[in-house]
């Protein structure tokens, strides 16, 4: 079994209190630079497709061989669902090391919507905070800047939904060969929902999954327990995470204290980004 290890580090913030990101071109290692510089070509090349970014550990200096995923984000108004597929295989092909390539397809409508008890788009926030721009129109520099709060929410709003109807998507996953991968997909959307869960209350982000933990657990130390048992399950998979109703209805309360909290968004203009 896979033990967790602390790995990853906070994004802070600056002396205004807007979130300073952790990418930049000089910290993708050696090994991925043609990675990227491939995916980032195979993308800006197709017509229609407006701009191009890296999210993740690669972006952040951080990516491990055979075990991180090389993560995209491009803007496009056509779907490109076959030439997604291809580039995934010739990923595979090419680059053995990784462990898979995620690519996010952002229209207009997807960058725009505001989601159940948002204040501001969603990938507006992460366009800011967490991506490096690669090619075409960087868009992130008229987003306004990101203060750390229920703004930077990803999962925890809608965690309790997406656990009651998790028991048919595992039985999909389990027709598929998959159910193990599906119970670490969903495992890691509640550890990281434990650590947004605070963010009304600190002045630091992260999704790296151990620090996630920690910071829940600095906070709940009575749950603890229940959060590293479902950190284990992020790195192994052996569980449903159907066992973890109590802890996923506990998050669920929290985040409706998390909206009462929310402040009223930030107007002002962003700044360029790394």
């Amino acid at each position: 079994m896979i033990q967790p290890q602390r790995i990853g580090r906070y994004l802070t913030v600056d002396e205004c209190g807007y979130v300073v990101p952790d990418v930049a071109a000089d910290r993708i290692g050696a090994i991925w630079k043609p990675l990227v510089t491939f995916v980032r070509d195979t993308l800006i090349g197709r017509k229609g497709v407006r701009s191009v970014y890296l999210r993740g550990s690669i972006a952040r200096g951080l990516a491990m061989e055979n075990v991180s995923d090389a993560d995209f984000i491009y803007l496009s108004e056509t779907a490109f669902e076959w030439a997604d597929v291809q580039l995934e295989r010739a990923v595979e092909t090419k680059f053995a090391f990784v462990k898979g390539l995620e690519l996010s397809r952002l229209d207009r409508s997807t960058l725009e919507k505001v989601g159940p008890r948002q204040r501001r788009p969603y990938f507006h926030m992460l366009l800011k905070t967490q991506c490096l721009f690669l090619a075409g129109e960087d868009i992130a520099r008229d987003i306004p800047l990101v203060k750390i709060g229920p703004e930077m929410v990803s999962h925890a709003f809608s965690l309790q939904g997406d656990f009651s109807r998790l028991p048919s998507l595992l039985e999909e996953g389990r027709k598929i060969g998959v159910e193990r991968a599906m119970h670490q997909w969903f495992s890691r959307r509640i550890v990281r929902s434990g650590f947004e869960v605070t963010l009304d209350r600190n002045d630091r982000f992260t999704r790296d999954l151990y620090l996630c933990y920690e910071q829940f657990a600095r906070f709940y130390p009575s749950r603890a327990g229940e959060m590293f048992r479902v950190l284990v399950n992020c790195l192994n998979g052996g569980e449903s995470p159907l066992h973890y109703a109590e802890l996923v209805r506990h998050l669920a309360e929290e985040s409706a204290r998390l909206t009462a909290a929310a402040p009223a968004p930030s107007r002002g203009r962003g700044r360029e980004s790394a």
